[in-house]
């Protein structure tokens, strides 16, 4: 009966990693100063949060007689989706309504959790800067265009982190040189190729 008592009440709440408001968070965890800390179940707290989109991982810990630590990793919007845009997360979930200039690429296409929203992800916040939108095709291969002008053939859904990478090395080959690019083909990683207006191919050195 002696753990029921105000003793073990949630006096001392910290919460870290978030923007949230403290008092919108404890209201989606469903805790407050009278939340019994000795007989809390952790993990249903952390699940409560996690429904939230705006949540990727949730940690509740507590420290006996009535200290609550809620450490909170938000989910990171890589790209926009929908008219009017919302924010996407890389995993593909939509985390809500985005901001006038978000400044990231529009997804195109159905499958954005293991497709455009991948790409997205594994595009340094540089890169996301310069691409306009990134699309998945029909036949599952995903294109991306840039706001320099051209289009990206990155094929299919592997080695996504390295295309990307040899994307930026395009995308700064091209400003060194001063040539415009008409496209370009990352599909093998480790041998891009662009076509410039002329229609030359042109492979830079990664």
């Amino acid at each position: 009966a002696a753990t029921y008592t105000p003793l073990f009440a949630a006096g001392d709440i910290h919460v870290v990693g978030t923007d949230l408001r403290h008092d919108e968070l404890l209201d989606i965890a469903r805790v407050d100063d009278r939340t019994n800390v000795f007989h809390l179940d952790t993990g249903e707290v952390e699940r409560r949060l996690e429904r939230d989109p705006r949540i990727l991982d949730a940690t509740v810990t507590t420290s006996l007689p009535g200290t609550l630590r809620i450490a909170i990793e938000p989910r990171v919007a890589v790209a926009l989706a929908g008219e009017p845009p919302t924010l996407v997360g890389a995993d593909g979930v939509v985390i809500g309504p985005a901001a006038a200039g978000e400044g990231l690429p529009r997804l195109r296409g159905e499958d954005l959790s293991t497709g455009a929203a991948t790409a997205a992800a594994m595009m340094s916040s540089n890169l996301r800067g310069a691409v306009r939108s990134i699309v998945v095709r029909s036949d599952g291969g995903i294109g991306v265009r840039l706001e320099a002008g051209f289009s990206a053939d990155l094929g299919d859904r592997s080695e996504l982190e390295a295309k990307a990478a040899s994307l930026r090395v395009i995308l700064d080959w091209a400003e060194g040189e001063d040539v415009r690019i008409a496209s370009a083909d990352v599909t093998v990683p480790s041998s891009p190729t662009v076509k410039l207006d002329d229609v030359t191919k042109v492979v830079p050195d990664p």
